[in-house]
């Protein structure tokens, strides 16, 4: 695909997250300001919207930042340009934790007292921290978060007095300082203090916006009275960040045109191509399925189909959890039941070790089903490009040697399986399970669990038809793996011997289903040693 100027004129905003940025330079933008407006005038004082990463939370909060700042001129054209009269610029506190180091908790401190400062000059305030020192005082709570959370709450009582208005607060990924502490502890403390300005400062607060991936325990801000209304699972706002199917189509046409040609597809089959990629996502059972915006505008950008998700790396939270605890990750790729109020009520916190519902939260899993009776989710993978994501990430993340910055070499499995080389595909097993780190513990539980997670991811993520444990009339066989070439039937134990495995195969005739088959069939015993921690014994028969 040649560089053409033309699509100069019709840019993408990729990257972009400031609203004025993308007004300014003349980017596509999807309109969703009718959102803002209704946010800011439903006559609620506070907003928490959680979403997985990349899915437009900081644009819409920056929209929001832009609206009450009263930037009229970067709205004309838009939804909200007729229903706003007034555009009042009121005094406006952003706090940006997308980005930036705070594994130490004194960053975290830094940046609110920065924000502070920033909001000081603005309003014309001269802050003295003997103005607070008697309220410093009687608190048992003399912690910095509480200092700074008395300092707040001292500026929006000026500037309300000098201005007759209140303050309006963002706060753009709340949970990044927590996910990335290495004291979470006491990253918890300073919020704790410092956000309990919500409540104590509630008569001079216009608004209060929040965003996030998961809500953390613990921090005060979803606790007690006067806690943000939480509109992650409201089905009025499914559609708040990411692009509906009719988004697409209204907006972006001349792109899938574009695409559909390069790709020698018809627009209808291009756009089925973009929902089976980045479509799916589903945040009320009732809501609108949503693209993951950032993926979209990558693949329409480059006309190409590819896991961009993936570029982006993976939240530290849910690698901290796998890390932590023991799951057999086969049986996410038959969906799983979760309750609907088990989600709803979900905060991550020191204790909790329950997979699913962070799975939902950072975007791996999404609403399937629902069943009304049982209130039961059923939870699965939204598209190709997260299950690819999320295998690929788990793998790199999770089986990597320890000086090593390369997980899995996937090329080289998928030549042996290619080329029907058992022996070499074997070895590569081995070599594998050599360089785990995690074998090296002794609980056969956390064995096994290595043992089971590399078999099916390799399998999985070479692209190839898998079928893990599958039944037939007289028993079942582990794992079949099928291509144009080549059925591989393998029969996997811990602390046995390939023989007897193999002869499993046979005695069961597993194979049966495929004797009218014209590929050639290997059947594969394989043997792993819990003491050795790797295959010591393998026996094949054509």
């Amino acid at each position: 695909m040649a560089i053409s100027l033309d699509d100069l004129s019709r840019k993408l905003p990729i990257g972009v997250q400031s609203f004025e940025k993308l007004i300014e330079s003349k980017c596509l933008y999807v309109d969703k300001t009718d959102y803002v407006y209704f946010l800011a005038n439903s006559g609620t004082t506070s907003y928490f919207l959680a979403r997985p990463r990349r899915f437009g939370k900081s644009l819409f909060a920056n929209t929001l930042r832009a609206y009450f700042e009263g930037k009229k001129e970067l709205f004309e054209g838009l939804k909200i340009y007729s229903y706003e009269k007034s555009w009042t610029k009121y005094p406006l506190a952003y706090f940006d934790f997308v980005d930036g180091d705070y594994s130490s908790p004194s960053t975290l401190i830094t940046s609110i007292r920065i924000v502070l400062r920033e909001f000081e000059i603005e309003n014309g305030i001269q802050f003295d921290e003997s103005f607070i020192k008697d309220e410093i005082e009687k608190d048992d709570d003399k912690s910095e978060g509480k200092k700074l959370s008395y300092r707040f709450k001292y500026d929006m009582r000026v500037v309300s007095e000098k201005t007759g208005l209140k303050t309006v607060i963002i706060v753009d990924e709340y949970d990044n300082p927590l996910i990335t502490s290495e004291n979470l502890t006491e990253s918890k403390k300073i919020y704790r203090g410092f956000f309990s300005v919500l409540k104590a400062a509630d008569k001079n607060i216009r608004f209060a916006f929040i965003t996030g991936v998961t809500k953390f325990a613990k921090t005060s801000i979803f606790s007690g009275a006067n806690q943000p209304e939480d509109i992650t699972d409201d089905e009025r706002f499914s559609a708040i960040c990411g692009i509906t199917h009719e988004e697409l189509t209204d907006n972006f046409t001349p792109e899938i045109e574009k695409f559909a040609k390069k790709k020698n597809l018809t627009f209808a089959g291009c756009i089925a191509e973009l929902k089976r990629w980045y479509d799916c996502y589903l945040f009320h059972e009732e809501g609108e399925n949503v693209f993951n915006p950032v993926s979209l505008f990558n693949a329409l950008n480059k006309r190409d189909f590819q896991n961009y998700w993936y570029e982006t790396g993976n939240p530290t939270i849910l690698m901290k959890r796998i890390h932590s605890g023991y799951y057999d990750f086969r049986h996410l790729v038959n969906d799983v039941s979760y309750p609907k109020d088990g989600l709803k009520s979900y905060k991550d916190d020191d204790l909790n070790t329950d997979l699913i519902p962070l799975l939902y939260y950072t975007g791996y899993l999404t609403i399937k089903k629902y069943d009304e009776k049982s209130r039961l989710y059923t939870l699965g993978f939204p598209n190709n490009e997260i299950e690819l994501s999320f295998l690929n990430g788990l793998a790199d993340e999770f089986y990597r040697a320890p000086n090593s910055v390369m997980g899995f070499n996937y090329g080289d499995f998928l030549s042996d399986f290619y080329s029907g080389d058992v022996e070499s595909l074997i070895g590569r097993f081995q070599t594998l399970y050599s360089a785990i780190p995690y074998a090296n513990d002794d609980n056969d539980k956390w064995v096994e669990r290595d043992f089971q997670n590399v078999i099916f991811l390799v399998f999985t993520i070479c692209g190839h038809f898998v079928v893990s444990e599958l039944h037939s009339s007289k028993g079942r066989a582990d794992t079949i793996v099928i291509n144009d070439k080549f059925v591989y039937l393998f029969d996997f134990k811990i602390d046995s011997d390939a023989q007897t495995e193999l002869d499993q195969i046979n005695e069961k005739d597993y194979a049966g289903r495929f004797k009218m088959d014209n590929r050639k069939l290997f059947k594969i015993g394989v043997n792993f040693s819990s003491k050795e921690k790797n295959i010591t014994d393998w026996k094949v028969a054509e």
